[in-house]
């Protein structure tokens, strides 16, 4: 597994790429920090980037605007109260008003919406960013509005503004977690941002942008919030380098030491002094010369800076992962990289269009709602053979059982292959997902031949397989809640999942075999309730299809308009969506006996695979609205001289040919 650090991009100027290094920083970093998510590019197939995607909305950069006009009422005013003159109370007012509303707003919904999904955190990465930026820009500001007091005030207003800003922010998200604790549950300290509180410690982090080795941009920092002579301590510095450079040199016993403590050999020595405690060590030796050097007071000086530095640049990193993404037509893009120095174009890339960027302003942050193709497999009267195998012992159960595990971990392998995802394991059967119609097509034909497999060595569940294909919605139920060290965890629920369903069971006949299962399994006689049911059984016999079922596997629509599922089915979306997708450039005709297919040969990971689309009509599915729907076959079973390739012609139009053909015969 690659260390944390080393997925994050530097510079790093201070900060070791060590892990050991950043659990010092961060003793909880994997768990404070929030992970790092793949951000799939148009071509998936590409290596992701590895951040969070932003999405840049007008009401998200209303909320930068607003934060910099309010700092730069506060600026007003604590250069106001320095000169003892008169400041434009309303306007102050007013800018923190429409500031406090913005950020309340993005604060709650990143809060209520997270599910232990990390928000809060990535929030404060992207809007601590924008508060460096206003910020390291405060002591310009002053210098424009008045030069003298700028020059002489300047950096030290620019951390009574600092200060100002963080009491108040600080003040805010107390009263916002006071609030929502009453809502959600949860303690107020669970739902402060602890990312804030880290940042709020550190006044690098909220006011820089960048540091070079040599802290030119730190003159502000050294004069306004230390008291110190910057310029006299970055000498002092350099002179530091000089020494310990000669001085490594000179004693062997002091670059042994160096390699033992593992510091690199390098032509570089700045590198030895950012190890924390390093100066201090050096200033206990017999030539260190604190006039020149470093006084016992600047060295302490030198060490916390040092750890703030690092910590400023790890998180300095984080921000830079943020990928600012904005909606252009019907593409999504993201800034992948940060403008060049001495340019104003930034690098946008078009992403994968199932990337779901944080849109902080809107109560959900990430959108629930998911168009995905998805594949659900059923064994065909599993409970009523589990119940047979208890009457067979332990060691036939135990046999069952075992085959039932390799036959699912079989198809969770080809599921792997074919870029479908492992949603949810559905005791006797499983839910898949993917973006993609001819992998999940692939996919049902592969999981039918490894059933058919199966049966040859005995599989105890022989009473068939069914398997429903679809394209439609769903909704994203994440289920990780509160603190984990698990990946982020999906359900997916809504009318897509309800539908793949229906076409798995069928309706009134699995109905009725619910409910006499639950007689059963509630104490009632077998043969008693079977006795009950037996007319609603003979009426369903009477609209069974008798030639259909001789096949292995098969599907039909009843008279009364049921969905009778033992093989594979698809609703017509699938298959249009297939269709569009051009996976295939070669179309067959399949006859046997009075059904027809239409069969396309897809190239699926490992195999050539021949599959073949019948519309069976429109089937009454319970509490959905009839929905048309396609039988898919294995054509590769019929062998090759039983199929009349055709030129050219669309899947979809093509079927429907067959099938109005078929109702006119």
């Amino acid at each position: 597994m690659v260390p944390f650090v080393q997925l994050l991009t530097g510079p790093f100027n201070f900060l070791l790429r060590d892990p050991e290094e950043v659990r010092r920083i961060l003793p909880d970093a994997e768990r404070s920090l929030p992970p790092l998510h793949r951000v799939y590019l148009e071509d998936e197939a590409a290596t992701p980037l590895l951040g969070f995607p932003v999405l840049s909305t007008p009401e998200l950069d209303a909320l930068e605007r607003a934060f910099e006009q309010y700092v730069i009422q506060e600026e007003e005013v604590e250069l106001a109260i320095l000169q003892r003159s008169a400041f434009d109370s309303p306007a102050f007012q007013g800018a923190w008003e429409r500031y406090r509303l913005l950020l309340m707003r993005a604060a709650e919904n990143v809060t209520t919406a997270s599910y232990g999904r990390s928000f809060p955190a990535i929030f404060w990465l992207w809007h601590s960013g924008t508060m460096a930026r206003v910020l390291r820009e405060t002591p310009k500001r002053y210098l424009r509005r008045d030069a003298t007091a700028g020059r002489d005030w300047g950096d030290l207003l620019k951390y009574r503004v600092y200060q100002k800003v963080i009491d108040r922010l600080t003040n805010l998200n107390y009263e916002l977690a006071q609030r929502l604790s009453s809502d959600t549950d949860e303690e107020e300290e669970q739902l402060f941002p602890a990312l804030f509180t880290r940042m709020r410690d550190n006044v690098l982090i909220l006011s820089e942008t960048h540091v070079s080795p040599n802290l030119a941009e730190l003159s502000s920092y050294f004069n306004g919030c230390l008291r110190l002579d910057g310029r006299d301590f970055r000498t002092r510095l350099l002179r530091l380098v000089e020494w310990y450079a000669t001085e490594l040199h000179h004693d062997p016993e002091l670059a042994r030491l160096a390699g033992v403590l593992g510091l690199p050999r390098t032509d570089d020595p700045r590198t030895h002094l950012n190890r924390p405690g390093m100066v201090t060590f050096l200033a206990a030796r017999p030539g260190w010369d604190p006039d020149q050097l470093l006084s016992p007071q600047l060295v302490h000086v030198w060490e916390n800076l040092l750890l703030k530095l690092k910590e400023f640049e790890l998180l300095q990193a984080m921000r830079r992962s943020i990928v600012v993404c904005e909606r252009r037509g019907e593409d999504l893009v993201g800034q992948v990289r940060q403008p060049r120095a001495g340019t104003s174009q930034a690098e946008w890339l078009t992403l994968s269009p199932s990337t779901r960027p944080l849109d902080f302003m809107a109560p959900w942050v990430v959108d629930p709602v998911v168009s995905r193709f998805g594949l659900i497999y059923d064994i065909s009267d599993f409970t009523e053979t589990v119940t047979m195998l208890r009457r067979s012992g332990t060691l036939e159960q135990d046999r069952s059982f075992r085959m039932m595990f390799r036959f699912q971990r079989k198809v969770n392998r080809l599921a792997t292959q074919h870029r479908a995802k492992l949603e949810k394991y559905l005791g006797d059967g499983a839910f898949y997902s993917s973006r993609e119609a001819r992998y999940l097509v692939g996919l049902a034909i592969l999981i039918q031949r490894a059933y058919r497999e199966a049966l040859t060595r005995g599989f105890p569940f022989s009473k068939g397989l069914r398997i429903a294909l679809n394209h439609g919605q769903y909704r994203l139920l994440p289920i990780r809640i509160g603190v984990s060290t698990e990946s982020e965890r999906y359900e997916f629920f809504g009318h897509g999942v309800v539908e793949l369903t229906r076409l798995t069971t069928g309706k009134g006949h699995r109905d009725i075999e619910e409910i006499r299962n639950l007689l059963i399994i509630n104490g009632y006689p077998e043969a008693t309730v079977n006795r009950f049911f037996a007319p609603m059984y003979q009426h369903n016999a009477d609209v069974v299809d008798k030639q259909e079922q001789k096949r292995g596997f098969y599907a039909y629509i009843n008279s009364n308009g049921s969905l009778v599922n033992e093989g594979i089915v698809a609703t017509g979306e699938l298959v249009s969506r297939l269709a569009g997708e051009k996976a295939f450039d070669r179309i067959f005709r399949l006859v046997d006996g009075d059904r027809t297919w239409i069969a396309v040969k897809l190239e699926v990971p490992g195999h050539s695979l021949l599959a073949g689309f019948r519309k069976l009509g429109m089937a009454q599915l319970k509490g959905l609205d009839n929905t048309p729907i396609y039988e898919i076959v294995d054509a590769g079973l019929w062998g090759d001289h039983t199929l009349l390739e055709l030129r050219g012609g669309d899947l979809v139009d093509l079927v429907e040919r067959e099938f109005r053909a078929t109702l006119g015969a």
